[in-house]
């Protein structure tokens, strides 16, 4: 039977290099403390914990490197341990062999499929000095649930049993258990014809297994001869009839009773497929008995990926409680699952693998990609300086994504100089698989569903989601499907995106949080909108944050930074200083460099877009007449050199410019000097360290006292 898809790391070409970064506790001290083998040279050490085996779960968003980091496992321990490695979210578990097979059925399901395929590799031998594995206790339970049928009967769930069927297939496999000697000519010959009479009575391709050539048939053939031995078996079917209480009869017939039990529509099979797993953990159990704990030999190691479906969760909790057990062994078992990291202990952090292994349930949140990481991923090739930079904002931290924009820096060209390589060649090259470019590939892997994802990407400018309705009801006027706004947001509500709120905004997010998510959004919407539709878009937008009325005399509102940021969007840039101007005079520092900081976020126009011209130039409010006009005109200007530095700054593909942040400092030397406060002061040195590391509105924070 074909190893899994998957079973070993694949290297990446090129100077990308395939070093995980932030989970050297789980690769060098977690998972060897409990496998008892060093994973780089082989050497035995001491199992810390011989029983009672934790299940260690990695949690993690898309693309955080759950997938790598099982694959770095897998690759390592493959030569040393028994292992098995499955994906659950796929259909065949990461194994082709085990595609086609439907999900419900009566003579097995998903777990059941689960079960043959974790026994089976599990059961390979490792090499020819070791005793292999075997599961005498499951493959009773899973050849009677999954093989035996009565004669004469289809695949229908509801076909009676007539009583001279069952009594005929229980004497059948109670000829083949109690036959004499380890697998001796006569007892070979009654299973090959209990098997063969089990599956003649099953149409081809309507077996729960699928058609004879099958996997799990195949490993069926393979291992029943050598796992329903007889000395070993009588002992699994002890197990079977002392863990069936609820069934009368003896032990055959209380197997066969579980077996109508676990095909009966509407049965409790959730709670049968429990006792399954309670007999793969039982023969774990038992076959590393006490002389094989006190030789330390080391325990089966199990890798499951996406183990937040369902699956994941029938199949851990029993594992769980078994590893609460300190006095049996069970297998070490790491599950990658999709959440939110930072809701849990961060791998990152642990410092002593020791003291975190006692507990028998274990979920470690994976680290977020640092920019040092994607330095030393890149390797010591010659790049422009801003490339790590380029590539921390667009991978969010992600280190799946983090390679895919590493590989293909590898395959763009570039020369010494940082304008060699323009940012967008990076991000718009199309892959030589012709598999799209390369933010295409990345939101392939993040939003999988094509036509949500592209709804999502109209979408991705709005601040909230009144704004996202009002777009997508502006640009399609006729279209009846209200949902269609919903099933896109429905992309956005996964646990697995980071969700930081804008600075001064009373923790507000936009309708897209996750920041490396929304920029990829937004650039490909950029690239692929055409001038006149990037104005139509962001005039929906804007048009739903403009005043309904005017306000009273003396009266000011809030300051209006949704409407003024999807202004500076239009490539309006003056009616945006002329209000912030005005509104200077009648706010804090601090809530008016919020202000700053979110419009000028705004997303720049695409090539070619050209704002609409003023007919009439409005006056600016916050310019007085008179002695203080002169005053005024220069804090204006201010205000002018501040908005425009931050929002070229802003863009994700510019690094940052040594100019543009003198700029943005002179800006505020100057309205600290014409302002009676010291806030702008404060600011201007904080503001200045963000900048030159990268730091991009609307991330630029206002420290604390600075409100006056």
């Amino acid at each position: 039977m074909p190893s899994p898809r998957g079973a070993g790391a694949k290297g990446v070409e090129g100077t990308v290099a395939e070093r995980l970064y932030g989970v050297d506790p789980l690769l060098d001290g977690l998972v060897p403390g409990l496998v008892g083998i060093d994973r780089n040279d082989g050497r035995r050490d001491r199992v810390e914990l011989p029983g009672g085996n934790p299940v260690i779960e990695l949690v993690g968003g898309r693309c955080s490197g759950k997938t790598s980091v099982l694959a770095t496992l897998a690759a390592a321990y493959t030569p040393l341990v028994p292992l098995v490695r499955a994906d659950l979210a796929a259909p065949d578990f990461g194994d082709p062999l085990l595609a086609g097979l439907p999900d419900a059925r009566p003579d097995g399901s998903r777990l059941t499929d689960l079960l043959y395929l974790l026994s089976y590799k599990l059961g390979l031998r490792l090499r020819r000095t070791t005793q292999p594995l075997r599961f005498p206790r499951l493959a009773l339970g899973l050849l009677a649930v999954t093989v035996w049928r009565p004669d004469g009967t289809s695949e229908d769930a509801g076909a009676a049993l007539a009583p001279q069927d069952l009594r005929r297939a229980e004497q059948r496999l109670k000829d083949v258990i109690n036959q004499n000697g380890d697998g001796g000519p006569e007892r070979q010959a009654r299973l090959a014809e209990w098997i063969q009479a089990a599956e003649r009575a099953v149409p081809a391709g309507v077996s729960g297994l699928g058609a004879l050539e099958s996997a799990g048939r195949a490993a069926l053939r393979t291992a029943a001869p050598r796992l329903l031995r007889s000395r070993v078996n009588r002992g699994a079917l002890r197990w079977w009839g002392d863990r069936l209480e609820h069934e009368q009869g003896d032990a055959v017939q209380k197997l066969f009773g579980f077996v109508r039990d676990f095909r009966r529509p509407g049965g409790d099979q959730a709670r049968l497929e429990e006792i399954l797993i309670s007999a793969f953990i039982a023969d774990i159990s038992h076959h590393y008995g006490p002389l094989r704990r006190k030789n330390d030999v080391p325990p089966p190691l199990i890798l499951l990926d996406n183990a937040h479906v369902p699956l994941g969760s029938r199949l851990l909790g029993p594992l769980r409680r078994k590893g609460a057990d300190k006095d049996a062994v069970g297998p070490v078992v790491v599950a990658a699952r999709l959440g939110d990291a930072s809701a849990h202990r961060a791998l990152r952090e642990v410092a002593d693998p020791a003291a975190v292994l006692a507990d028998s349930e274990l979920r470690l949140g994976l680290p977020s990609l640092e920019r040092g990481d994607i330095g030393r991923i890149l390797g010591a090739a010659d790049r422009p300086a801003y490339l790590p930079l380029l590539i921390d904002r667009f991978a969010g931290g992600r280190a799946g994504s983090a390679r895919t924009l590493a590989e293909a820096a590898d395959a763009v060209p570039h020369g010494r100089a940082p304008d060699a390589q323009p940012a967008a060649s990076l991000l718009d090259a199309t892959a030589r698989d012709g598999s799209g470019t390369t933010v295409e590939r990345l939101l392939a892997v993040l939003l999988p569903d094509p036509a949500k994802c592209s709804r999502l990407t109209l979408l991705a400018p709005a601040l909230d989601i009144a704004a996202a309705r009002r777009l997508w009801t502006g640009l399609h006027p006729g279209d009846t499907l209200a949902r269609r706004v919903d099933d896109a947001l429905e992309l956005l509500e996964d646990v697995c995106w980071e969700s930081a709120p804008w600075p001064g905004t009373d923790g507000s997010v936009p309708l897209v949080a996750d920041r490396g998510l929304r920029r990829l959004l937004l650039h490909q919407l950029r690239t692929g909108t055409a001038p006149e539709r990037w104005r139509q878009i962001h005039q929906h937008l804007r048009s739903g944050y403009a005043p309904r009325e005017p306000l009273p005399d003396g009266e000011l509102g809030p300051i209006p930074f949704a409407y003024l940021h999807h202004t500076l969007a239009l490539g309006l840039t003056e009616p945006v200083v002329r209000s912030l101007h005005h509104w200077l005079g009648h706010s804090t520092p601090s809530v008016w460099l919020s202000a700053v900081n979110i419009v000028c976020a705004a997303p720049r126009p695409p090539a070619g877009f050209e704002a609409e011209a003023v007919s009439v130039e409005a006056p600016c409010d916050g310019c007085g007449q008179g002695r203080l006009a002169a005053r005024d005109e220069v804090v204006h200007r201010a205000v002018a050199r501040l908005v425009e530095a931050l929002w070229e700054q802003s863009d994700p593909l510019n690094a940052p410019c040594p100019d543009r942040i003198d700029q943005v400092e002179s800006a505020l030397r100057t309205l600290h000097e014409h302002e009676a406060t010291d806030a702008f002061r404060q600011v201007l040195r904080h503001w200045s360290a963000l900048l030159r590391d990268g730091v991009q509105a609307p991330y630029l924070t206002v420290p604390e006292g600075s409100g006056r």
